[in-house]
């Protein structure tokens, strides 16, 4: 007899670029465009997708067909490819010399769907790619507080402040890291497989 699998509601969908980009890209926008401090120049595009894109992983969360969740996670055979680390002081690069990095990035909730744990589902499934790929250190930064303490949750330690970033110049900048190496056993399984 067969059994019938009934999806469960919000979870994270792998997309392949250009699969659903033009949604994604909308959807940053929609997100970040009337955040406080936002730079309102930085969000004058009806889209925003960058060249990473196209080489990175993806994915989405739905309501119905429309998205309302995105997260990416690109690879990189140094610290100094990856996002932002350009504003990264030498001290902080050196913790992650001579590794291939996981980069979390471009997480983004419309704000009708915040507050529904979308980012940790997102998080999960990244950290489980990570994972499959054998890094051994996964990267990410957070302007936000609430967003600092959900990393830390998950696993991720802060290990630098960073200042003046383009999208919200006036804001500090969190730069955090997880050691997939010392990961728990059990961190794969998802939320409603717990």
């Amino acid at each position: 007899m067969k059994t019938l699998v009934i999806p469960q509601p919000y979870q994270p969908e792998e997309v392949i670029f250009p699969d659903r980009m033009d949604e994604i890209g909308a959807l940053r926008v929609l997100a970040w465009r009337h955040e406080p401090g936002a730079d309102p120049a930085f969000f004058t595009k009806q889209s925003w997708i960058e060249p990473l894109d196209e080489t990175a992983f993806h994915w989405i969360i739905r309501d119905q067909d429309r998205v309302v969740a995105s997260a990416r996670m690109s690879l990189h055979p140094t610290i100094e490819e990856a996002p932002y680390a350009n504003l990264l002081p030498a001290s902080c690069r050196a913790v992650l010399a001579g590794q291939t990095i996981a980069s979390f990035n471009r997480l983004v909730v419309d704000p009708q769907f915040r507050g529904l744990g979308l980012s940790k589902r997102l998080d999960q499934a990244r950290l489980q790619m990570a994972a499959r790929h054998q890094v051994g250190r996964v990267v990410t930064s957070t302007q936000l507080a609430f967003r600092v303490n959900s990393l830390l949750k998950l696993g991720f330690s802060p290990f630098c402040e960073l200042r003046n970033v383009p999208e919200r110049p006036e804001w500090p900048l969190f730069f955090m890291e997880y050691n997939l190496h010392n990961r728990p056993a059990d961190a794969s399984a998802t939320e409603h497989d717990r």
